[in-house]
């Protein structure tokens, strides 16, 4: 419920051009999400914790088109770089049978695509403060006291969204210019 609040609270701060986002992590984020929505439907076939990240997915495809009809987006050249370099990693995620290198992979897929958002919350707070990342912050705190009552390899992706969060949040709200 948090991270489907949060992707819509960064939407709506998309379409009233409050923030401005990194387009090319917002669309990165729903290929790589949509790519392990559909390796999983392919391995294990149906199942209804499929819906948790094909909502995810469509917020980013949410959040993407808003910026793009809005006209209101940041792309850097180098965002392109960060693109192609996660969709390497996403690559090396289908082609690895082994669920530790998955987890990585797309571990670093994920951080891979969302540098661009980090380095212009780093150079640009204002145009990327959105309490959207405050409600991510507090969805990722709760998976994460979830995912350590499982195996070890469970608990990788949640601590790294977790890191990832706190660090943007740190960047918007803590932070010293």
């Amino acid at each position: 419920f948090l991270i489907v609040l949060g992707q819509v609270t960064y939407f709506f701060d998309v379409w009233k051009k409050k923030v401005q986002p990194s387009i090319m992590s917002w669309y990165g984020w729903a290929l790589l999400m949509g790519t392990l929505c559909t390796a999983q439907y392919i391995s294990v076939g149906w199942d209804w914790s499929l819906m948790s990240i094909i909502t995810c997915t469509l917020g980013c495809i949410a959040i993407g088109t808003a910026a793009l009809l809005k006209k209101n987006y940041i792309l850097a050249s180098r965002d392109w770089y960060f693109l192609f370099l996660g969709i390497f990693c996403i690559v090396l995620y289908l082609i690895s049978n082994d669920p530790w290198l998955t987890t990585i992979y797309a571990t670093l897929a994920d951080l891979i695509i969302g540098l661009p958002t980090i380095i212009k919350a780093y150079k640009d707070p204002v145009n990327e403060k959105s309490s959207a990342w405050l409600f991510s912050l507090g969805s990722w705190s709760l998976t994460l006291a979830i995912s350590f009552h499982h195996d070890l390899v469970y608990a990788v992706f949640p601590v790294y969204v977790w890191l990832y969060c706190t660090y943007i949040v740190f960047l918007l709200y803590l932070k010293r210019n």
